[in-house]
């Protein structure tokens, strides 16, 4: 049996409702009609596995106590909802386009859940959007999280931000446990966000895709990021603990500053890697750095390897040196040359003694000490 809204008003009122049956939902589909708001209060609902709930365009449905939505039940949104309370998922959810979904308490997006996010969705200071246990979120639209905001995606987790959408983070991001991250959009990290990808999970920035971070990025215990598009670092990417980077196709330019640290790894294989003027790029305690396969690097800002640290020059890579390198580690080459493009660029040790000093005006090295 289908219900529908009669008028705005709590949802356990008779009067709320076309001949006044409050519904059932584990036996009742639900429709809101266009112009009315209706309120889930004083009590938690389930929405069963086969039913449905229906906002209508210009219809609002508010969630101030819980809302359970069941495996194999659907909430469809063509105009608002509104999450004060607590919202868990495990069916299916779709933010129809020119609909939105605000969060002021939680929502929990979990066993097998799916989103679809085509209007807007904003996650306000202090809430929470999680998509866990093999849950998926895809954003066609846009996706906003406010300051202090936060989301968790673990346990085989896969959130999308298509190539049609766009995120916003200025909260807490955790992308763990083999869980994965693809930005196939336009995704920016501002500056109070911060991104946690750890314990096996992955963050992709696809081809065409582009991920701005303000603030910074950690990847730490075997987890990974790939950049097959675009991804610029105005803050700072710390790998540590086995994360790794992988820069593929892709463009990485770091403004801010990078640190491998621990047994992690960088590589650029077939892309491009930018060290702008004030930006640093560094490696440490046996972390490796490959500058792999027709990949090229410009390193204008400052780049250090030191701690037992190793760097290897693929083949064909390049890398061109603006203002200097500290080299305190090893080294290793498969075909790749290092080029030093300033008459005042130096190559150093870890103390900022000079090993090499080449000077491609005269095309002679004046001083070489190894």
């Amino acid at each position: 049996m289908t219900i529908y809204s009669a008028q705005s008003g709590d949802w356990l009122s008779t009067t709320t409702w076309v001949g006044g049956n409050v519904p059932d939902l584990s036996t009742d589909d639900v429709v809101i009609a266009a112009y009315h708001t209706v309120t889930m209060d004083s009590m938690s609902f389930t929405l069963a596995s086969g039913r449905s709930i229906t906002v209508d365009s210009d219809a609002t449905l508010e969630i101030w106590s819980a809302l359970t939505v069941e495996n194999g039940a659907s909430l469809y949104v063509q105009g608002g909802l509104y999450v004060s309370g607590n919202l868990d998922m495990s069916g299916y959810v779709e933010i129809a386009s020119g609909a939105w979904l605000d969060v002021y308490g939680g929502v929990a997006v979990l066993y097998g859940g799916s989103v679809d996010v085509q209007g807007d969705a904003t996650v306000s200071p202090y809430a929470y959007f999680d998509v866990v246990y093999g849950s998926s979120l895809y954003v066609y639209g846009s996706f906003y999280q406010d300051w202090s905001a936060y989301s968790y995606f673990y346990q085989g987790a896969y959130v999308s931000v298509e190539s049609i959408g766009s995120a916003y983070f200025d909260g807490y991001v955790s992308i763990e446990e083999y869980s994965q991250c693809r930005v196939y959009g336009d995704v920016d990290v501002s500056y109070s966000g911060n991104v946690e990808v750890r314990y096996y999970g992955e963050l992709y920035v696809e081809y065409g895709g582009s991920l701005v971070v303000r603030n910074y990025v950690n990847v730490s215990d075997w987890a990974s990021i790939y950049v097959h598009g675009y991804l610029r670092m105005e803050g700072s990417l710390y790998a540590y603990y086995s994360g790794q980077v992988h820069v593929e196709g892709g463009t990485l330019t770091i403004t801010g500053y990078a640190s491998i640290d621990y047994y992690s790894y960088f590589t650029v294989y077939q892309g491009t890697l930018i060290v702008e003027r004030w930006a640093g790029l560094e490696a440490y305690y046996e972390s490796t750095i490959y500058f792999d396969y027709l990949s090229r690097t410009d390193l204008f800002g400052y780049f250090r390897l030191n701690y037992d640290a190793y760097l290897y020059l693929g083949w064909d890579a390049i890398v061109r040196v603006y203002r200097g390198m500290d080299i305190s580690g090893r080294m290793g080459s498969g075909g790749g040359k290092i080029v030093i493009l300033r008459r005042e660029a130096r190559i150093n040790d870890g103390d900022g003694d000079s090993l090499f000093t080449f000077d491609q005006a005269y095309g002679y090295a004046p001083r070489h000490i190894a």
